[in-house]
């Protein structure tokens, strides 16, 4: 055969294989045009696979060889598809524009031929690759194919020779008449495909490595884009001599090109910034300082060895292995717990957002859960999220929820600190406790078990009730922050709650402004211990016997007494130090009767613990006490103005004298108790220590009282009380017993016992209670015949000389103190200067008031040469 018409021959192949140059050539295969065309094709393929054969002969070889189910039955077409040909791109043997000399072409007998070759796949194999086949999608690969299909169409093109290769992939032909598919059909288990030649990157065979799994097969994936970086090495020029290991190569690399779609571990983590934390910086080391250049050149020069760049996590800083397992914890702890954040953003609905609440202080309620919180800084960002959602802005169900959480964060004070100190703490806290009265606290109302109407009156609905129980439950089941005894005898509350992380705080941290909160609070609830008091000199209780509004919280007023004697003491910061609006606030609250209602409280408090049947109640009403007296000597300390306000009671010499003498009489009995049966290191609240504490507060504020007031002096010359008096129910506004006699008297027994006592506090006592009754009897010629004539001693002179002895004694005590003081205050200064830190201020007002103020040091020399002056006048 001649090698010119040959090659005639294959220009005609190419051009019935090439695609048509647009796309809508390509899927409108039912055009007429387009399948005469492929028949005519088909013709001349077969005419060039046997030219010496008639076309009948022809037919019949290749029907014979060809398993296809037209044989069988005529009307079913082969199920070949013809799209994996016309998306093929053919390799070229040689450039269209080269200008060597062509060379002959080669026979293309055996470029049809259906001879088994040793290279053919088994049956399985071929199986499963025309599954694939048929599975395939055009939406990832044909893009690029159609791309090359209409550049190859745009002009003519120049004879190209077809590269002979083995192929693994079946010849479909679609859209072709059964008679012509018939005839032309190709054997798919044994036929060498033309579609191997087209670009690698159309074949994607899954490897046995690959991780990738999808539905049909690991070769095929729906969410990987297939990759196109291969594309641009395979030249419509490129080389005819590759061969089937090359191409193999080429596909193994578009394979791991496609594996690189996902994103690696490491730029997941540049990504995330793990590696930017502040407890991962990687440390970049030099092995050598770089050379200067005063040193010789040459071959005796220093090599300049460049810094050592190391990757991720190759060179941290040790750390013990509590430390990274206390960071692995607190990170997988924010990963459990980060999603209840998300039901406290603002866009939520209210009943979101008070369930995610819900849900946090429940957990919190947990001690573990608690301990891990405070591990990964998790407080401060749940009380910006509980802020978010609504906490403290008027909605009752989540202020209340803040509530609590504030009351569980401060069972840990150093924690409270640091949440006060980065957040609003103290002012929402105090602006919801001014917005609080009896009657509006909604625990407290379901403390007192009120009805659905009662409560609809307050503002608090069906549902909400039923929110507010279940809060109710955990603060006491749960939470911990009250007491066994504090659950025995206290009924919870928001004012409560609120209490005990602003008394919990560093009085520094508390400022002038909230005062007005706790003025207003504490006064709404004293306002009913008057008319208990009432009720218990007619034979009632001191506290109602069912539960209602007028039930005292004693640990509520306690904890607003301790906030108000640290402010009285000057421990609260100011703004502006010549502020004066708190002075005006304390004028108002005393005019409103605040002093009368403190002395009220002190007889309530000491009814409760001489009352056998308020047994429950001893511990809070001693505590109760006093705080009650120390804010008493605070308001009534050199102020005539408070001191008249606490004498506006009738019974306030008459209580503070019993609280004298029960102190004493107690303490005595406790002391001798313990001697017998007690050891050295048991002791129970209400011991010697605390009946000491009391009996000095109680002396404090008398000799406050007389000290400014003269009519303390005839108020407690006139007032009658019989020593051994057990404060009965008709002895509370004015002792009834027969052998009662003047307080004055009373107080001379009470210094007669501790005269004979060698203990160093009964030194002080004993002293402080001679300024006491040199007060009393300065300017008033009855007390001294009361007292002089009451007094140990054989002669009033020598009683005068007792007297101004413990004086004397108990004024070097008072300035040994204070020096004392003053000298701790100096060395927390320089601590301070070392970077020891601690939770009070440096400079508190209050010890510098009490540095300052050498009144009471005066007061008592003033007593003293008075003392003497009448010591000197007596004749016997």
């Amino acid at each position: 055969m001649n090698p010119r018409k040959r090659a005639k021959v294959e220009v005609e192949v190419v051009q019935a294989t090439t695609p048509s140059p647009s796309k809508s050539s390509m899927n409108t295969s039912e055009n007429g045009d387009s399948v005469a065309v492929k028949q005519r094709s088909a013709s001349r393929v077969h005419r060039i696979a046997s030219p010496s054969a008639s076309p009948t002969k022809a037919r019949i070889t290749y029907l014979s060889r060809t398993p296809s189910r037209s044989n069988d039955d005529a009307d079913r077409p082969l199920a070949a598809s013809q799209k994996t040909i016309l998306r093929s791109d053919t390799l070229l043997a040689e450039d269209e524009k080269s200008s060597s000399p062509r060379k002959p072409a080669k026979a293309l007998s055996q470029l049809f031929s259906f001879s088994r070759s040793e290279r053919t796949p088994d049956r399985s194999s071929g199986v499963a690759r025309r599954m694939l086949g048929r599975s395939r999608t055009e939406s990832s690969i044909g893009s690029p194919t159609e791309n090359r299909a209409e550049e190859l169409g745009e002009g003519p093109s120049t004879p190209r020779k077809l590269v002979r290769t083995q192929s693994t992939t079946t010849i479909e032909f679609d859209k072709v008449p059964p008679s012509t598919s018939r005839e032309h059909s190709l054997t798919p288990s044994k036929s060498h495909s033309l579609e191997n030649v087209s670009s690698p990157a159309m074949v994607r065979p899954g490897l046995a490595s690959s991780n990738v799994r999808t539905y049909a097969g690991k070769s095929r994936s729906f969410l990987v884009a297939l990759p196109t970086s291969q594309l641009g090495s395979l030249s419509r020029a490129g080389s005819m001599s590759q061969g089937v290991d090359d191409v193999d190569s080429l596909l193994y690399q578009s394979q791991e090109d496609e594996m690189e779609v996902r994103e690696s571990y490491t730029d997941l983590r540049m990504r995330w910034g793990v590696d930017t934390s502040d407890d991962n910086q990687i440390p970049v080391f030099e092995t050598a300082s770089p050379s200067d250049g005063s040193r010789r050149k040459g071959k005796g020069r220093q090599m300049e060895v460049e810094a050592v760049s190391l990757p991720s996590n190759m060179m941290n800083d040790l750390r013990s292995i509590t430390e990274l397992r206390s960071k692995g914890e607190s990170r997988r702890f924010l990963d459990e717990v980060g999603y209840i954040f998300e039901g406290l953003e603002s866009s939520c609905a209210i009943g979101v957002r008070r369930g995610s609440a819900m849900e946090i202080i429940t957990n919190f309620c947990d001690i573990d859960f608690a301990r891990k919180a405070k591990a990964a800084d998790f407080m401060g960002r749940t009380w910006e999220m509980l802020r978010v959602a609504g906490g403290g802005n008027g909605d009752k169900v989540l202020d209340t929820i803040l509530i609590v959480f504030a009351a569980l964060v401060a069972r840990d004070p150093r924690d409270l600190a640091d949440l006060a100190s980065k957040s609003d703490f103290s002012t929402v806290l105090f602006r919801m406790l001014g917005s609080l009265e009896r009657r509006t606290d909604p625990l407290w109302a379901i403390s007192c078990d009120l009805s659905d109407a009662e409560l609809r009156k307050i503002g608090i609905s069906k549902a909400e009730k039923a929110q507010f129980i279940n809060i109710h439950r955990l603060v006491r089941k749960k939470s911990g922050v009250l007491d066994e005894s504090d659950l025995v005898r206290e009924q919870i509350s928001c004012r409560l709650l609120i209490s005990f992380p602003l008394v919990a705080l560093p009085s520094w941290m508390l400022e002038h402004k909230h005062l007005s909160a706790v003025l207003r609070s504490l006064s709404s609830e004293l306002d009913p211990i008057s008319a208990r008091i009432s009720s218990y000199t007619s034979g009632l209780s001191i506290f109602p016997s069912s539960i209602n509004q007028d039930l005292l919280s004693l640990h509520y007023i306690d904890n607003c007494l301790h906030l108000l004697d640290a402010f009285l003491l000057g421990r609260w910061s100011a703004e502006d130090d010549n502020d004066t609006g708190h002075a005006h606030q304390l004028d108002a609250q005393r005019q409103a009767g605040l002093g009368k209602a403190l002395i009220a409280l002190c007889i309530a408090c000491d009814i409760l613990v001489r009352d056998t049947q308020s047994v429950d109640y001893h511990g809070a009403a001693q505590r109760c006490l006093e705080s009650a007296l120390r804010v008493l000597i605070n308001l009534t300390h050199d102020d005539l103005d408070w001191c008249k306000a606490a004498l506006e009671d009738s019974r306030t010499i008459l209580t503070l004298m019993r609280i004298i003498i029960m102190c004493q009489r107690r303490r005595t009995s406790t002391a001798v108790k313990k001697g017998e049966e007690m050891d050295d290191g048991e002791a129970d609240y209400d011991g010697s220590t605390s009946s000491l504490d009391r009996l000095c507060l109680a002396l404090g504020l008398v000799t406050n009282l007389v000290q400014v007031a003269d009519d303390a002096k005839s108020l407690a010359r006139d007032t009658m009380l019989d020593f051994h008096c057990t404060g009965k129910r008709g002895c509370i506004g004015s002792c009834s017993c027969q052998a009662r006699v003047s307080t004055l008297e009373c107080l001379a027994l009470v210094y007669i016992q501790h005269h004979k006592s060698e203990d160093h506090m009964d030194t002080v006592v004993r002293g402080h209670m001679a300024v006491l009754f040199g007060l009393l009897m300065q300017g008033c010629l009855e007390n001294q015949n009361i007292l002089l004539g009451a007094l140990p001693g054989s002669s009033r002179r020598h009683k005068l000389t007792s007297l101004i002895t413990n004086a004397t004694e108990f004024t070097q005590f008072y300035v040994e103190f204070t020096k004392r003081v003053s000298a701790a205050v100096h060395n927390q200064e320089d601590e301070e200067d070392q970077g020891i830190h601690f939770d009070m201020p440096p400079s508190d007002s209050s010890v510098d008031k009490l540095l300052r103020d050498t009144k009471g040091e005066t007061v008592a020399k003033n007593v003293i040469t008075f003392l003497e002056r009448l010591r000197d006048r007596s004749s016997r």
